[in-house]
């Protein structure tokens, strides 16, 4: 009797991880197959390579279902992936301000428009918001802010930059990630014209600001990039080193 016991209970362990696996590989094959599909624009999937949207993706663990901001989300490459990611049953809110959609004779608007016309995006919102404005309450799951953090240490002033970070906690709902990407600067005096920020320079602000570093990655690093050089020069462009950090709104 032990054995046929201890048997039946394997049987079941096995049903049930059986059954898991199941339900979560067709999310993840309906990812990996929007990632290749003939909608996406060619230029996208080669900025895939460089990009590694799939492995930022697990990092940030970004799973279907889930409720995502996206700060400053320009013409909408990770707003596409996001939208892809957390599927029918999530939703993505993409951050635009003003002038993000006003420059470059409106370049990114109109590559926004183009990407989700059509409702072809359809969990999507276009979440037109000033920096300092935003006015989501425990409404998300995740935050990502990928290549802008500098942008926001170079052009607002302290007081501005936390009270942004404290939206964005408030966003948040308790246990939720802050996804981080941006390009790695010298350590030292800040450069804003090289569009680079120093790595520690985002630790310290966030953990003042209250949020915990649970993770750090290095699928983007890059020994060869040469920091003194801005990230628009065509030798390190889409190449240079940038850091990964996953933080978490705490739960208490």
């Amino acid at each position: 009797m032990p054995n046929i016991k201890n048997s039946l209970i394997a049987l079941s362990l096995v049903s049930l991880i059986s059954a898991c696996s199941s339900t979560q590989m067709p999310n993840n094959k309906d990812f990996l197959s929007a990632m290749q599909s003939s909608e996406r624009s060619a230029e996208d999937k080669a900025r895939d390579e460089g990009r590694k949207p799939e492995k930022v993706m697990d990092f940030f663990d970004i799973q279907p279902g889930m409720s995502v901001l996206e700060v400053l989300s320009s013409g909408g490459y990770y707003t596409e992936i996001l939208s892809h990611r957390v599927g029918e049953s999530g939703k993505v809110f993409a951050q635009n301000n003003r002038f993000i959609l006003d420059v470059f004779d409106g370049r990114f608007a109109k590559e926004f428009e183009l990407r989700t016309q059509n409702k072809k995006l359809p969990n999507v919102s276009h979440y037109i918001t000033e920096f300092g404005e935003f006015d989501l309450k425990e409404q998300v799951d995740a935050v990502t802010i990928v290549l802008n953090y500098h942008d926001m240490y170079s052009n607002f002033d302290e007081e501005k930059r936390f009270k942004v970070l404290d939206q964005i906690k408030t966003a948040l709902k308790p246990g939720g990630t802050l996804g981080i990407i941006d390009m790695e600067a010298v350590e030292g005096v800040h450069n804003p014209k090289l569009h680079r920020i120093h790595h520690q320079i985002v630790k310290d602000e966030l953990a003042q600001a209250g949020f915990i570093l649970e993770a750090e990655a290095s699928f983007l690093n890059n020994s060869q990039d040469d920091y003194s050089k801005v990230v628009f020069d065509p030798s390190v462009r889409g190449k240079t080193d940038r850091f990964v950090f996953k933080f978490i709104k705490p739960k208490a």
